[in-house]
């Protein structure tokens, strides 16, 4: 069965496009590189740039559709929010996404060891969180862990592709815990639908109240550690993710709709950071 090319940009999830795309330029920005930058390098950013955009959102949203079809069918806010795939264009979308990564593989062969692995690191947690035999998204914690390393990993690429292999790994883990917060959040809404299909997730197993309670508790320690980078603008990001946690914990029935808004709140604070790190370079 054909898939029309709305129906890929639908299902490659436009709202949640910079997730992948912002931490590569954070990634990029972090690096310190910015003035030092040879044509061939521009070159590579530009490319790299473009495959977090859009090929790299259709693969793993589009792997998810694929492998999560019996779970989205009793999920309300897939139907309503989202589009679940039907089986009969599974075979059509695989297709489209291997015909979207094969330009790319060249560039394996063009990029230094650092970026490779963490290229390599994306591109395994992203197709293996929601495909067997692994399906990490149903095994918790390696849902929180896979989840959070897909949204991480691309900074590393941005950072590595730089030249700079000095990396702060301290500052990677407090990424990852505000991903560890974020995938939990957005697990939330689901429970009723996973357990319904028999999946097990963190969210699942801690219930609505405490898994909230560790999102709380992952944006506390990340807004932390995040802050003796870069200072109090951190902890401004901390107070806006934990007010919504702690929004969602007091009226439980109002937490989809929060959890609508973290796609806009991630995109600006996102901008903001990046633009707080390019003029903190610049001046």
């Amino acid at each position: 069965m054909k898939l029309s090319i709305k129906e890929i940009l639908k299902l490659s999830r436009p709202r949640f496009w910079m997730y992948v795309l912002g931490t590569f330029l954070v990634g990029v920005m972090a690096s310190g590189n910015l003035f030092l930058y040879d044509t061939f390098t521009i070159v590579l950013l530009v490319v790299f740039g473009f495959f977090f955009l859009l090929p790299a959102n259709i693969l793993i949203y589009g792997v998810n559709d694929i492998y999560d079809y019996q779970t989205d069918i009793y999920n309300a806010k897939k139907v309503a929010y989202e589009k679940v795939l039907h089986p009969d264009k599974h075979k059509t979308l695989w297709m489209v996404m291997v015909i979207l990564i094969l330009p790319f593989l060249p560039l394996f062969f063009l990029i230094n060891t650092e970026t490779k692995l963490a290229l390599l690191v994306f591109l395994f947690t992203g197709v293996f969180y929601s495909a067997m035999p692994i399906r990490a998204k149903s095994k918790p914690p390696l849902d929180v862990f896979f989840s959070a390393i897909i949204y991480v990993s691309p900074s590393l690429v941005g950072f590595f592709l730089t030249g700079n292999t000095n990396i702060e790994w301290i500052a990677v883990f407090g990424g990852l815990i505000w991903a560890f917060g974020m995938q939990t959040y957005s697990a939330v809404p689901d429970i009723a639908a996973d357990k319904k299909a028999g999946v097990n997730t963190l969210a699942t197993l801690l219930g609505e109240k405490k898994a909230l309670w560790f999102c709380l508790l992952c944006y506390l320690i990340s807004a932390s550690i995040g802050s003796y980078y870069l200072g109090y603008i951190v902890i401004l990001f901390g107070a806006v993710y934990g007010i919504i946690v702690l929004l969602s914990i007091n009226n439980i029935t109002k937490l989809f709709s929060y959890y609508t808004y973290f796609p806009i709140i991630n995109v600006v604070t996102g901008a903001m950071l990046f633009f707080y790190m390019f003029f903190k370079e610049v001046m």
